[in-house]
């Protein structure tokens, strides 16, 4: 029997204890937390969490900011919202492996400062936004308490993937433990279905499913929240840790707008001393040859030739490289990586001659660019090189000098150089 000196008084004492407890007694691991949980003093393993959770008076304060420009309601606005969220670890220690661990919710999102994310792209409205501070910070606080990450191993995610479509789910989302490996599904449904719903498919596959009394992380108080998994021990835990988080570490309101063009300067941000670094925005006008085009707040603009391309040239290059994509590797040598590098070519330049010569593409010029009707491929190695040199040469012709035509380019003789070594084999 297992005897204790000492009650444990931490959750990482009980799960020891509960690991000794299913050594020596062969019970499941979620009975051991329970009964390690009693040996501690407590109810079950659910009252101890929440009891230590509560014991707990550490917290870090971390700030979440969204921009949003509405350009397509009758009365357009933008601004800047930023909230405060409660935590118990520090963020730079949360995200440590970067914001990829929140998944969808934190993927739009960088990290500011050592205590500020912030997304990189704008909402499309206040309600968009709001939307967006609710999942990113929602999403923080069920890592902080959890210690769950975004879905990672890869048999983890073959093994969700390969379920049947979960009666009732959506808005789902896959996490597990980095530790153990487990995996658990967060199923977000705006329905809350009757008692038992999905009992007979969860058993068919192995599973369990819980209902926390938690806000989820989708749509807070909209959605239903539920756990899925395998394991009924870690199903355990998560209910109690999500039910555990008190309701003042989750922004509360609607938080005062500011202005679009304002900055928020965390505190963090302000002792370091170092200035404020800006968001990506969209360039405009031209640099050495090229001119910019695209982008958007949190997206870097392209680049393009100044000079445009005359659209002789450009029905003259878009047959040859709409051939070499319909190229194989049987006859002309044309493998994956030439494909790729080519096409990149013919894409691109697509784009270009549409923004080059608006308006003066029509049915019949555009069935002579860069798509259109299969064709017959080049007939031999040889044939596809001497057609990748002749593309290079309309290319230098048409374009004058600047970083855009040299990237399309190099895409070009990258090609060339591995057709050469294919054929001089």
């Amino acid at each position: 029997m297992v005897t204790l000196a000492t009650p444990p008084s931490t959750i990482d004492g009980i799960k020891r204890l509960a690991k000794a407890i299913k050594r020596e007694s062969g019970i499941a691991h979620h009975a051991a937390l329970e009964e390690a949980a009693r040996k501690a003093g407590f109810q079950n393993f659910l009252h101890a969490t929440r009891a230590i959770t509560r014991g707990s008076d550490q917290s870090y304060t971390v700030y979440v900011t969204v921009y949003w420009n509405d350009l397509r309601s009758e009365a357009p606005s933008s601004g800047r919202y930023t909230v405060e969220v409660q935590l118990t670890r520090p963020l730079s220690e949360l995200l440590a492996d970067g914001l990829k661990v929140g998944g969808a919710y934190l993927r739009n999102f960088r990290l500011e400062a050592p205590d500020h994310i912030e997304m990189r792209t704008d909402a499309s409205s206040p309600v968009s936004a709001m939307q967006y501070l609710d999942q990113a910070s929602f999403a923080l606080l069920f890592i902080n308490s959890t210690g769950l990450v975004r879905v990672f191993r890869k048999e983890n995610i073959k093994v969700m993937n390969g379920l049947e479509r979960i009666p009732f789910a959506d808005h789902m989302t896959g996490w597990e433990d980095p530790q153990s490996g487990d995996w658990l599904l967060l199923d977000e449904p705006y329905i809350s279905p009757e008692p038992g719903f999905r009992k007979e498919w969860l058993q068919e596959n192995g599973l369990h499913q819980v209902a926390p009394q938690w806000h989820g992380v989708y749509y807070p108080g909209n959605a239903v929240p539920y756990l899925i998994s395998p394991s009924q021990a870690l199903l355990s835990r998560i209910q109690a840790q999500v039910e555990s988080i008190p309701d003042c570490s989750f922004p509360m309101g609607i938080p005062q707008a500011m202005e679009y063009d304002s900055r928020f300067i965390s505190p963090a941000r302000a002792a370091s001393g170092k200035p404020r670094r800006s968001r990506t925005m969209p360039t405009s006008g031209v640099s050495n040859g090229a001119l910019a085009y695209g982008g958007a707040p949190g997206v870097r603009s392209k680049w393009r030739p100044a000079r445009g391309m005359s659209l002789e040239l450009h029905t003259t290059i878009g047959p040859i490289l709409h051939k070499l994509c319909n190229s194989s590797v049987r006859t002309a040598g044309v493998t994956t990586r030439v494909y790729d590098r080519l096409n990149q070519v013919r894409s691109r330049l697509e784009e270009w001659a549409f923004m080059e010569h608006p308006g003066g593409i029509t049915a019949e010029v555009d069935a002579k660019l860069y798509y259109g009707l299969p064709v017959d491929g080049y007939a031999t190695p040889q044939d596809t090189l001497k057609a990748i040199e002749t593309a290079r040469d309309v290319l230098l012709k048409g374009y004058e000098e600047c970083k855009p035509r040299a990237l399309l380019l190099a895409k070009i003789e990258s090609a060339a150089a591995d057709l050469r070594k294919r054929i001089s084999r």
